[in-house]
């Protein structure tokens, strides 16, 4: 039997800074904590939480019957008299307070990765390479807020490898993750414009990037090197840096560009091949072999790993023919810098080509401007036609017909845009050798945006 997390009921007021216990002298050690009544283990403490679409607080109930030993509680619950009920202020708090103290007494190796861009790939790749030699809990999908990252934490067993991803949309969340998790490496992928609508600027998204690196002093920090709003950070011994520039600890060059993978040197050393078009996830593998490296793994076996790497997370430059079209899928998300980085690997392409461009979101009072911004890199990239949807992309379409596309058709549903390429492009077919007279459609926008759904409506 496992040793439980928390054994007197002293212990547990303490920690969380209980208003007041109902039903005291019923407490029994607690083996563990959880927010979710279904998943919730006999001998766990239920804490009920209110939620943006529920109320943990309904679910009561639920959790007792399936073995709950104790709740905690915003509610002054007086109907219940099976388990012991810890009453507080904000259910928020103690579950912070109680996720830190898991991850003090399991003590695992931490990694959190935070950026702009990037923070789910690297995540995916460093748990790969540490998979190798350790047993690894990580965030399961994009999981990246508070509860996620609870949820993570409060889930650890016998792990030895913790890899977290950690997200943010406004000011102080990364500092409140990084107090939760106590990172033993900070990866930081990329300074650019995304969330702006919460973060206000790039000094305000870099001011809350880099509160990660703050929260432990005996932290290591694994940083882009190339990016300019992080390579002005000072330097230190417990700093380490990766990029494609030749002054970092990690760089690596390009050999190949191909349009199902790619191609570099690390070090001008070892080979490394990514399945994948997109040049741009070789910033990934270097932040994830760097901070291998800080595992005790060797580069040389970290390589290894990484050339044997398939888990690119869904909707990430996923290339796949669709009855006659090859389909360029990059619509997990969008914001200006990487819409730019997706079209030069477009570019590569010899196909003809279809751009369908849906909404970057939360870019605040700029968003207009953002969008319009967009207009020239995307003509350089010569699509036959450039289908926009949502509100905001109204604004790119205007601009492109400014400067003479006429081309550029916008919509305002996903049904109607995939109907408009049906109808002008039905009999047209991709050949196997994917020569020009195929038809290439390359999908970008922001998550909410769905544009997954043109795919499904082609057929």
């Amino acid at each position: 039997m496992k040793e439980p997390l928390i054994k007197s009921c002293k212990t547990l007021e303490k920690l969380i800074n209980s208003l007041k216990v109902i039903n005291q002298g019923r407490f029994r050690p607690i083996g563990g904590f959880s927010i979710d009544s279904r998943s919730l283990k006999k001998g766990d403490c239920f804490i009920a939480l209110y939620g943006r679409h529920h109320d943990g607080h309904n679910f009561i109930s639920q959790a007792i019957t399936n073995g709950a030993s104790c709740v905690i509680s915003q509610k002054n619950i007086q109907s219940v008299s099976k388990v012991p009920v810890f009453v507080v202020k904000d259910s928020y708090a103690p579950l912070e307070e109680l996720v830190r103290y898991i991850r003090e007494i399991k003590n695992p190796f931490v990694f959190a990765i935070t950026g702009s861009v990037g923070k789910t790939t690297t995540k995916e790749m460093l748990s790969f390479i540490l998979e190798g030699r350790f047993k690894v809990l990580k965030n399961e999908k994009t999981e990246n807020n508070i509860l996620g990252v609870a949820k993570t934490i409060l889930s650890l067993t016998d792990q030895e490898m913790l890899v977290l991803e950690l997200g943010t949309n406004a000011p102080g969340e990364i500092e409140r993750l990084a107090r939760m998790c106590m990172p033993d490496v900070g990866i930081i992928t990329f300074i650019k414009a995304v969330h702006l609508e919460g973060l206000k600027s790039l000094k305000g998204i870099r001011k809350e990037k880099t509160a990660l690196l703050k929260s432990n002093p005996r932290m290591r920090a694994v940083l882009n090197g190339d990016d300019p709003l992080l390579g002005g950070l000072n330097s230190n011994k417990r700093t380490y840096w990766f990029g494609r520039a030749k002054t970092n600890n990690l760089w690596a060059q390009i050999l190949k560009l191909g349009q199902r993978s790619c191609e570099f040197t690390v070090k001008n050393k070892f080979r490394l091949t990514l399945g994948v078009p997109f040049e741009g996830f070789i910033y990934n593998a270097l932040a994830a072999m760097q901070g291998a490296q800080l595992a005790n793994i060797p580069l040389k076996d970290s390589l290894a790993r990484m050339n044997r790497f398939k888990g690119f997370p869904a909707l990430r430059m996923e290339f796949k023919e669709n009855k006659g079209y090859a389909v360029l899928n990059d619509a997990y998300n969008a914001n200006p810098y990487s819409l730019k980085e997706a079209l030069n690997t477009v570019k590569r392409y010899p196909q003809k080509k279809i751009a369908v461009i849906a909404d970057m979101l939360e870019l605040g009072k700029k968003s207009a401007y953002y969008h319009q911004s967009l207009a020239s890199p995307i003509l350089r990239c010569k699509f036959e036609y450039v289908l926009t949807l949502g509100d905001y992309t109204f604004y790119l379409d205007k601009r492109l017909k400014e400067l003479g596309c006429n081309n550029a058709f916008h919509f305002s549903s996903q049904k109607e845009l995939a109907q408009f390429i049906k109808d002008k492009f039905s009999e047209t077919k991709l050949n196997e050798n994917q020569e020009q007279k195929g038809w290439l459609i390359f999908l970008k926008g922001s998550r909410k945006m769905e544009l997954e759904k043109i795919t499904e409506y082609l057929g």
